[in-house]
């Protein structure tokens, strides 16, 4: 069974499926950093390489109404962040993703400690803006 009719059929008729899934797309920076592009970069390519998809939130309309759900909608919310503490997180998530980065030879060691030092630098200061990836939301009803 595929996914998209195994999704389908988990549900109750009138029961509603909801999912949430990002798009990478839409991370940016203000004003704009290198090291966080290539941060980005970096994050969808081994997302790539391991059979995911970093852009997929909008896609998630037509899985739903592929699946055959009725009524189905979608939004979209578009975090972003100016304080320390919040921006923190691509900070983390570079550091967390190097050794996938390094095993699928993406960069070297060097080239994600200069982008690590620099998001840490871009981070830390309080004039800056980091807008996340999109989130989009969508749900549909099974008849």
């Amino acid at each position: 069974m595929g996914a998209k009719r195994a999704l389908r059929s988990a549900l109750r008729p009138g029961g509603i499926l909801v999912v949430e899934d990002i798009d990478f797309g839409g991370c940016f920076s203000y004003p704009r950093c290198p090291a966080f592009e290539r941060y980005v970069e970096l994050y969808r390519q081994v997302v790539e390489r391991r059979k995911g998809d970093a852009d997929i939130g909008p896609k998630r309309h037509s899985l739903l109404t592929g699946a055959g759900l009725q009524a189905v909608h979608m939004t979209m919310v578009h975090p972003f962040h100016v304080d320390q503490e919040e921006k923190f997180l691509s900070h983390a998530t570079m550091v967390n993703i190097m050794d996938a980065v390094l095993s699928e030879e993406l960069a070297t060691l060097a080239d994600l400690e200069r982008v690590v030092a620099e998001l840490e630098a871009f981070t830390n200061d309080p004039t800056t803006v980091l807008g996340f990836p999109r989130i989009f939301q969508a749900w549909g009803r099974r008849s």
